[in-house]
């Protein structure tokens, strides 16, 4: 295998403990464990792509990429002094200041110490020094790695192993999920340390939901899990729950599920609360239009839920002698992600927090 591509191939192996060490909780390997994971991993991808591979670091542009598509990348790129410039914003991220230790790195960090690494294995430590053929190649390498899908495919077609490079791609789109996860998960759990301290406390569960800076998709499912479908507030807190965009479609399969429990529908029905059937009637057609799209927890419905709440949208039918409401689709089946996370601190009856919130349940 070519130098330069086999350099790139252990970048990858490089950022391989630096994804695990982000999905992993710091509790779990320690610090200074994870920072020697990390150093290891870098140090043998740096040693190793410059063992026994002495070749000439101005051949490593050409080699890197396909026949002619320097030439052809001219028309991609501005000017080398510039594209060295834009490398080295690039590069500043390579060291990020962290308020939290145990945040994963950014897409930014990750994409810097890759083309760091291949500057390493060039030895090359000023980039006024680059040839215009590697600053060109390096350029184009940042550009994939930022890139939305389709350019990406485009671009990766310069490189001699586009596969490589596409690969390499998505160890980063990873990393940048993880962090993407890590951060609305710490927003979260500020947002409710935030609320724990509030003076006055919320009235309810209802505005205790809409105090929150923060959406907290893992306390929607607690809510829907848990609330007493006969206690007004903690039915409308869960029904909120379920209509925002971010819900996560376990959450509205749970609550459909719960929906049959005391009969909602219709003991709605006999007390006239058209309100609340219209709602729910409009969260089914939400649900059977692909209106959600989040799905990372994992949910397993009762054996029999399919069963009851068709009962229910019969029973709703006959007793309304209104048209039957199509059933929910694509919910009340078993969703495979993450287990849910608790929210031990809550009391849905007061909707306030009975502690502050642990910090071990958010992150």
């Amino acid at each position: 295998m070519d130098a330069i591509l086999y350099r790139i191939l252990l970048a990858g192996v490089a950022i391989g403990p630096a994804l695990i060490i982000a999905l992993m909780p710091v509790s779990a390997i320690g610090i200074s464990v994870g920072i020697l994971m990390s150093a290891t991993g870098s140090g043998y991808a740096v040693l190793a792509s410059m063992r026994g591979r002495r070749k000439s670091v101005h051949r490593a542009g050409p080699a890197l990429m396909r026949r002619g598509s320097l030439r052809r990348s001219q028309k991609e790129l501005p000017p080398p002094d510039d594209q060295r410039a834009a490398l080295a914003d690039a590069l500043s991220a390579a060291v990020e200041v962290r308020a939290e230790p145990e945040a994963p790195p950014t897409r930014a960090t990750a994409i810097a110490r890759i083309l760091s690494r291949m500057l390493t294995g060039w030895k090359m430590t000023d980039l006024n020094d680059l040839p215009p053929d590697l600053t060109a190649a390096l350029s184009l390498l940042e550009r994939l790695l930022n890139a939305e899908p389709g350019e990406a495919g485009r671009l990766a077609q310069f490189f001699q192993r586009p596969d490589l490079v596409l690969g390499l791609r998505d160890e980063i789109d990873r990393i940048d999920r993880t962090r993407a996860r890590y951060d609305r998960a710490f927003a979260a759990y500020e947002a409710t340390r935030l609320l724990q301290a509030a003076d006055p406390p919320p009235r309810d569960l209802g505005e205790a939901l809409e105090r929150l800076d923060a959406p907290d998709t893992d306390l929607w499912h607690w809510i829907v899990q848990e609330h007493d479908p006969a206690d007004p507030a903690q039915r409308e807190a869960a029904l909120w729950c379920v209509t925002r965009p971010s819900c996560d479609r376990a959450s509205l399969a749970a609550y459909f599920a719960r929906l049959p429990e005391g009969a909602q529908l219709q003991a709605a029905a006999r007390a006239g609360d058209q309100a609340f059937l219209k709602r729910i009637k409009h969260l089914i057609a939400r649900c059977n239009a692909s209106y959600y799209t989040v799905q990372e927890i994992a949910y397993t419905p009762p054996p029999d839920a399919i069963e009851r709440l068709t009962q229910e949208l019969d029973a709703l039918a006959t007793l309304t002698g209104q048209p039957r409401w199509p059933d929910p689709q694509c919910v009340l089946m078993s969703l495979e992600g993450r287990a849910p996370r608790p929210r031990r601190s809550w009391d849905l009856a007061t909707g306030r927090l009975t502690e502050p919130p642990h910090r071990a349940d958010y992150l």
